[in-house]
């Protein structure tokens, strides 16, 4: 997989030094698209750890919203404690999406949560694979700058055997996939599916469904066209 089709994401970083040390692993590694996430303000006036990985920093992208990093990405990938992961989604150690991407050249994001607490369920479930680094169980959480290091590491360890011409996916972006769940949920609000309090839990779901089944790209434009001509004729008999 080349470097340049993987994306770093940081999620409410707030150390400074961590942010550097993750800026540092992806120029040790090959790895240059980082965005960040609501970053804790301070930090850009801090960071420390990044020796020689200054372009990484200066280049990175400050967004407010996860969705907002991973639009045009077509394999989300979040990083977690395995206890707080769906049982529907898959879980994957780095070297298990390592051989993985050797298979088809995704546009791929590797979502990693704030120091403190990692990704939030509301972020997780915009993922469509969860990835955990094998760890003791007495302890089992590791610092973020280290995480992004083992994760890139074991992307590029076997790089030598990467097919030199990976077919490109057929699966739709992040963001398109977010078009059809909001779609959804305009379509079910005209049916009155959508109950008061529920529309979160309900948009949820919707999205962990169209995530788990991998839609190609025809078929998530079939859908939204249906969906779309559903809502022009419910509107008119409005």
């Amino acid at each position: 997989m080349p470097q340049n089709d993987c994306r770093i994401v940081l999620v409410r970083p707030r150390d400074p030094n961590n942010i550097g040390a993750a800026a540092r692993a992806m120029k040790n590694f090959g790895f240059s698209d980082l965005w960040v996430v609501l970053p804790f303000a301070p930090v850009w006036e801090d960071i420390v750890s990044a020796p020689n990985a200054t372009d990484i920093l200066a280049n990175a992208h400050v967004v407010d919203h996860l969705d907002d990093a991973i639009a045009d990405c077509n394999l989300v990938v979040g990083t977690g404690d395995p206890t707080r992961i769906d049982n529907q989604q898959s879980i994957f150690t780095p070297a298990d999406l390592s051989r993985e991407l050797q298979k088809v050249a995704h546009r791929t994001a590797l979502v990693f949560g704030t120091e403190k607490h990692g990704l939030t369920n509301e972020d997780l479930c915009r993922c469509h694979k969860i990835m955990s680094i094998p760890t003791q169980p007495n302890c089992p959480s590791m610092n973020l700058g280290q995480a992004v290091a083992i994760c890139l590491y074991e992307l590029i360890r076997e790089k030598q055997v990467v097919s030199p011409n990976p077919p490109e996916p057929d699966t739709v972006s992040a963001g398109a996939t977010e078009a059809a769940v909001n779609l959804s949920i305009d379509v079910l609000r005209l049916v009155d599916f959508v109950l008061p309090g529920n529309e979160p839990d309900l948009t949820r779901r919707v999205r962990s469904s169209l995530l788990k089944y991998n839609l190609s790209k025809y078929d998530m434009n079939m859908i939204c066209g249906i969906l779309r001509n559903v809502k022009d004729k419910l509107d008119g008999k409005r």
